[in-house]
């Protein structure tokens, strides 16, 4: 192991460091003259404008992702709401479907005169659902049963195929 003696290399003992080699090799460069000096002053200041624009492009694209973040959010809770608002529909569809089919049954039950009674007093749109879901013989002696204005109007809304309400 080599072992420096004490007071040999003075610029060790100090503390300070030593230039690299290459350095100490050149010789001294003069002032930088007042074009470098301009130059090196611009230099620094675009970079400085630089750093500012990156730093702000950085920012923004940080904002981005948070608001693409939120818009994917608020994407997934309305699929969520539109899943949920289509089983609603579906769910009502079902249950009017059924209201319909025992109200029919009711007016299958019913003397043909006291439901056509009852008939004459719906919106012809419902009488029409009704009367198509009942049973043909059924539904003729109602027909029969009606006033002829009614009458003329639901058979007239059944021929025309105009879409019912549901």
């Amino acid at each position: 192991m080599n072992r420096i003696r004490p007071g040999t290399i003075p610029e060790l003992e100090s503390g300070k460091e030593l230039p690299p080699p290459e350095v100490a090799r050149r010789p001294r460069q003069e002032a930088l003259t007042e074009t470098e000096r301009q130059i090196l002053l611009s230099l620094m200041e675009r970079k400085r404008q630089l750093d500012e624009r990156d730093t702000a492009l950085n920012q923004r694209e940080e904002q981005l992702r948070a608001l693409r973040d939120n818009i994917q959010q608020q994407v997934t809770e309305l699929k969520r709401l539109q899943t949920k608002i289509e089983a609603s529909i579906e769910a009502k569809r079902t249950q009017d479907a059924e209201n319909l089919k025992k109200i029919v049954n009711l007016y299958n039950g019913m003397d043909p005169r006291k439901a056509a009674e009852k008939l004459q007093r719906l919106e012809p749109k419902v009488a029409v659902q009704i009367l198509m879901g009942m049973k043909q013989r059924k539904a003729a002696q109602l027909l029969e049963a009606l006033p002829p204005d009614n009458a003329k109007q639901i058979t007239e809304a059944i021929v025309s195929k105009e879409p019912v309400a549901k």
